[in-house]
C-alpha cells in the first residue's frame, strides 16, 4: 500500500469519526450542516481512494506481465520496428481495449513498450495542438472543485439559538416595560407605595428561506463527481442558506418576508462616529460610548463586538502618536492597547478583543450609506428560532424536459427581547479606509 493511499484512508477515518461523534450528540442545524459537509468530504475521499487503488492494481498487473514476457528496464529502439508502426501487426486501439477490458498481459506489455519508445524516439514532439498535442487530454479534477466564496454565519451564531416550535407562523414573547415599585413608608398606618405594571410584547414572525437549482437528468446520471452532482448542489444551497440567514439577522428590514435584523430593531442605541481621518483615540472613544450605551440602558455588560474585516484591519493598521500599534498580537504581551489581536489574519469569527470585550469578524455586515457599522450587544438577549434546513428532490416538476429540481428551505424567526442591549456604531468614521 502506498503512502498516498495510507494518507487518504487515515483522513477518511478521521472525518468518519468526527461525523459519528456529532451524530451521537445533540441535534442542531449547525451539527447537521457539519455532518453533511463531512459526509461530502468522505464521499470525495472514497472516490480518490478507489482511483488510487485502481491505479496500483493496474501497475501491479503491468509489472507482472512485463516479468512474464521477460521485459525488463526501458526499451532501447535501434533497428527494430516500432511496436505500432504503419505496417506493423499490432493495433494500438485493439491493445488498449484488450488491456482495459480483458486485462490482457500481452496488451499491457505492448502498451508499456510503446510508452518507452515514445519517450526515446519522439521526444521532440510537443503537446501543442497540431503537433499531436490533441492526444494529451486535459484532466478535470472535478472532485477538487472550488466552492463558492461566502462568509459564514458569525453573527447569527452569537444569538441564543432555539428550536422553532411546530404549528405556528409567529412567536410572541411578553415584555414588561414598567415594573412595580417600592419606597419607604412615611409613617405608621399610612399608605405604602404601589405602581401598576405596564406590559407589551415582542412578536417574531416566522419567515421562510428557500432556494432551488434545476439540473438535467443527464448531468446527474453521468457526472463523474464523487458523491454525485446532487451532493455538490445541496452543499452549495446549504452554504447559501447560512449566508442569507446571517445577512437577515444583521440587517433584515422586516418586510416582504424578511426578518428584522439587529441593525433595524426599534429601540437600539446608536453611536455616531464622524471623522474623515479616523484615529486610534477616536475609535477608542466610539467603542467606549457604545459599551456605555449598552451598560446604562440594559444594566448588563455587552458580551461581544462584531465588526466588518475592513474596519478591524483598519484599526490594526493604526498607530498612536508615538508610532506604536494600538492593536497588538496577544503573543506580544500587550500593555495599554486599545485592542488585542488574538487571531492574526483571521477572516471571520473570534479575532481578539477591543477594550477587553471579545470581538468577532463578519464580512456579511453591509454598508449603510458608506459606513460599515459595528454591533455592540448582549447577543444572548436575542433569540433566533430555526427549523433546520429541509431538502427536496423533485423529479416530476420539469419531467418533460428530463430536468430535476433540487430544493432547500427552512423557517426562522428572530426576537430581540431587550433592544436596549444592542448598540450600533455608525457614521463617516466607520467608512473603510482605502486599502482595507
Amino acid at each position: 500500500m502506498s503512502k498516498m493511499l495510507d494518507s487518504l484512508k487515515e483522513s477518511r477515518a478521521a472525518k468518519a469519526a468526527e461525523a459519528s461523534d456529532l451524530l451521537a450528540g445533540e441535534a442542531s442545524a449547525e451539527a447537521l450542516a457539519v455532518i453533511e459537509a463531512r459526509n461530502a468530504e468522505i464521499a470525495q475521499l472514497d472516490g480518490q481512494i478507489s482511483a488510487v487503488e485502481a491505479t496500483e492494481a493496474r501497475a501491479a498487473v503491468m509489472t507482472e506481465a512485463r516479468v512474464s514476457a521477460g521485459v525488463t528496464g526501458s526499451a532501447v529502439v535501434k533497428s527494430e520496428p516500432m511496436t505500432y508502426s504503419e505496417r506493423g501487426e499490432r493495433s494500438f486501439v485493439r491493445d488498449l481495449i484488450n488491456a482495459q477490458v480483458r486485462n490482457d498481459p500481452s496488451a499491457w506489455s505492448a502498451l508499456q513498450r510503446h510508452m518507452d519508445e515514445v519517450r526515446v524516439e519522439t521526444r521532440d514532439v510537443s503537446r501543442i495542438d497540431g503537433g499531436i498535442g490533441e492526444f494529451v487530454p486535459p484532466l478535470w479534477l472535478v472532485d477538487q472543485y472550488a466552492k463558492t466564496l461566502r462568509p459564514g454565519r458569525t453573527t447569527a451564531d452569537l444569538l441564543s439559538k432555539q428550536a422553532l416550535p411546530a404549528g405556528t407562523d409567529s412567536i410572541v414573547i411578553p415584555r414588561i416595560t414598567t415594573g412595580t415599585d417600592v419606597a419607604a413608608q412615611t409613617g405608621d398606618n399610612v399608605a405604602t407605595t404601589t405602581q401598576d405594571m405596564v406590559t407589551t410584547s415582542v412578536t417574531a414572525p416566522v419567515r421562510t428561506i428557500s432556494g432551488y437549482e434545476n439540473v438535467s437528468l443527464q448531468l446527474v446520471e453521468q457526472s463523474p463527481l464523487a458523491g454525485g452532482i446532487d451532493r455538490m448542489i445541496f452543499a452549495d444551497l446549504m452554504a447559501a442558506y447560512d449566508y442569507r440567514l446571517n445577512v437577515a439577522v444583521i440587517n433584515g428590514v422586516g418586510t416582504a418576508g424578511d426578518l428584522t435584523g439587529l441593525l433595524n430593531t426599534i429601540g437600539i442605541g446608536t453611536v455616531t462616529y464622524t471623522s474623515g481621518t479616523p484615529t486610534a483615540a477616536e475609535f477608542q472613544v466610539a467603542f467606549a460610548k457604545a459599551l456605555s450605551t449598552v451598560a446604562k440602558n440594559r444594566y448588563m455588560g455587552a458580551e461581544a463586538i462584531v465588526l466588518h474585516p475592513s474596519i478591524w484591519y483598519g484599526l490594526v493598521g493604526l498607530s498612536d502618536t508615538a508610532g506604536r500599534p494600538v492593536v497588538v498580537p496577544a503573543a506580544n504581551g500587550p500593555m495599554n492597547a486599545v485592542g488585542v489581536n488574538g487571531a492574526p489574519g483571521a477572516a471571520q469569527g473570534p479575532v481578539g478583543n477591543i477594550l477587553g470585550v471579545p470581538t468577532y469578524l463578519d464580512a456579511a455586515i453591509p454598508a449603510v450609506s458608506t459606513a460599515l457599522p459595528a454591533i455592540v450587544a448582549a447577543f444572548s438577549d436575542t433569540y433566533l428560532f430555526e427549523s433546520g434546513m429541509k431538502t427536496r428532490v423533485l423529479p416530476d416538476v420539469l419531467s418533460a424536459n428530463l430536468t430535476i429540481r433540487f430544493q432547500l428551505y427552512g423557517y426562522a424567526a428572530i426576537a430581540a427581547r431587550y433592544p436596549a442591549g444592542i448598540a450600533k456604531i455608525t457614521g463617516t468614521g466607520m467608512n473603510p479606509v482605502t486599502g482595507y
